[in-house]
């Protein structure tokens, strides 16, 4: 499994970045976040196996093996206090691991978590996402080539990493595109999700969430905000990736609010 470890100082906590689906680089995804936060901060990144860097795997796609693939990472790390910083897909997997391995994580910050209900409302989108991966698939290499050097145009790339830092991403995200493993997870999202269907975090977890504007009363009621006095919600105007957009703003809330907790 490709990842990025940067060890924490002075006692701070190691932020554990968890990627949204796509197939893209976990540490590009968030770059422009990480180089935004304090230098004493321990960070994680990591690509799911895959995507980004990581090999593919053989493994059925469910929620307890993609957790158990990073937990391995995680373990081999003997990490201390831990800060898990999750994107869209990336909540459910953030939230699955909490909910078994929780013995160091001291906070849960994400940005538009992803909800049951709401792979529930879009359930062609498996379908969708099989006929693009099958229709890339019958392409010639040079149709693939053009279809990828697009990427970033496309808005599939943090628009406000430097040219070098897109550069390489577009080339990561072109070698993972619509690979088996991504189709096999829209395929079972449903089960994949099962899982946390009816969980949430505990009231006793100090919890951020940004979220935009137009879904802040969603979040509002969802399992990823607790009751926590410590815990808040962030509203912002913009789309779905919030870090892309506003990557000083994110980053100095997370430090503040990990300040916060002592």
């Amino acid at each position: 499994m490709s990842y990025y470890y940067r060890p924490p100082k002075n006692n701070h906590a190691t932020i554990l970045f968890f990627q949204a689906f796509g197939g893209d680089s976990d540490y590009y995804n968030f770059k422009t976040v990480i180089d935004n936060l304090s230098q004493d901060d321990g960070i994680l990144t990591f690509d799911y196996l895959g995507y980004g860097l990581s090999d593919l795997t053989d493994k059925p796609q469910t929620l307890p093996n993609t957790v158990n693939e990073f937990r391995q990472l995680f373990d081999s790390l003997k990490l201390g206090s831990t800060v898990i910083f999750a994107h869209s897909i990336g909540g459910v997997f953030g939230l699955y691991d909490y909910l078994n391995f929780s013995n160091h994580v001291v906070a849960f910050i994400s940005i538009e978590p992803t909800t049951y209900e709401v792979v529930h409302a879009h359930p062609k989108g498996a379908e969708l996402f099989a006929k693009a991966a099958d229709a890339f698939n019958q392409l010639t290499p040079d149709q693939k080539a053009a279809r990828q050097k697009d990427l970033a145009i496309q808005g599939d790339i943090n628009p406000l990493l430097s040219a070098e830092d897109a550069a390489a991403n577009t080339k990561i995200l072109a070698g993972k595109m619509y690979n088996r493993n991504l189709v096999a997870q829209t395929q079972n999202w449903n089960a994949m999700l099962k899982p946390v269907a009816n969980q949430k975090l505990p009231n006793h977890l100090p919890t951020l969430l940004f979220s935009t504007t137009k879904r802040q009363a969603e979040f509002q009621q969802s399992g990823y905000l607790t009751q926590h006095p410590k815990s808040r919600l962030v509203a912002l105007e913009g789309t779905h990736y919030l870090h892309w957009k506003y990557p000083k703003l994110i980053a100095k809330t997370t430090d503040q609010f990990i300040d916060s907790l002592g």
